[in-house]
């Protein structure tokens, strides 16, 4: 069985870093980096958004909030 659908994801430097982690230990990994990594992702653009304002503040740097199409097998 097979379930689809649309998350959101937070990335910085070009969309070559991607934000990960579990349990508020966050950090920004590069993609090229990734392996087994948990990547965190959100429901929709507003919750990415206020989730990672609220961790990191006011930052000086750019990021994205990217949409992206997620698929669960089992």
């Amino acid at each position: 069985m097979k379930i689809k659908r649309v998350r959101f994801i937070v990335t910085r430097n070009n969309n070559s870093e991607i934000l990960c982690g579990l349990a508020r230990d966050f950090k920004f990994i590069p993609i090229a980096e990734l392996k087994d990594t948990a990547i965190k992702t959100f429901s929709s653009k507003k919750k990415a958004e206020s989730a990672f304002l609220r961790s990191w503040g006011n930052v000086s740097w750019p990021y994205n909030i990217i949409e992206v199409k997620e698929t669960i097998e089992f």
